[in-house]
């Protein structure tokens, strides 16, 4: 995306020094920033251990569409409307952590969705998804964590999408959000961080 903030750190690892350099070089060579991310991608492996809890999130960079992507990138990082997700280990789901305001927009976009739910003060849960072991949709020669929202819990729109998890660090996933256009093909929306907490 055109307006991503660098990645927040009091101490610069190589890993957060490379998503900062792909977060760079967004601005002025998109082709290359996304090809960095995924290079950093690839190079990750499954998770060496469940995720179980609370993970904080962030937004790393936006593919949506040329016109749309700078727009909703900054938005995002003007309203950080999403904190990160809930696992449930034990279960192999989980939930998104979001802001009351998001939520309150998500109720004009998705009327009939009453799946919210305050899990502590200013951050709702909801838009369940699954966890299962597989080959990435770009990345078949990778094992990849798929988190799947295509369930009827949801709706249809968040049913087409399917993100993807490696681990790159001790505490930092790297993730991948894709959204089904048809039963075969994909379209990449986002690159994300996840880190316990």
């Amino acid at each position: 995306m055109t307006t991503e903030a660098p990645v927040e750190t009091q101490r610069i690892s190589p890993v957060l020094h490379r998503i900062q350099a792909a977060q760079y070089d967004l601005l002025r060579d998109r082709a290359r920033g996304l090809d960095q991310l995924n290079k950093l991608f690839r190079e990750g492996t499954f998770p060496r251990a469940p995720l179980d809890g609370a993970t904080n999130g962030q937004p790393i960079a936006v593919d949506i569409a040329p016109l749309v992507s700078g727009p909703v990138a900054e938005l995002l990082l003007r309203t950080k409307p999403w904190h990160g997700k809930l696992f449930d280990a034990e279960n192999s789901t989980g939930e998104n952590l979001l802001t009351p305001q998001f939520v309150t927009l998500s109720r004009m976009l998705f009327p009939a969705y009453r799946g919210f739910r305050p899990v502590s003060e200013g951050v709702l849960a909801g838009f369940p998804f699954r966890t299962y072991a597989g080959e990435g949709i770009q990345d078949p020669d990778r094992r990849v964590l798929k988190i799947d929202y295509d369930s009827p819990e949801n709706p249809p729109a968040i049913q087409r999408i399917l993100d993807e998890l490696v681990q790159i660090d001790d505490n930092y996933y790297l993730g991948k959000a894709h959204f089904r256009l048809s039963l075969t093909s994909w379209h990449l929306l986002f690159f994300f961080a996840l880190q316990r907490r």
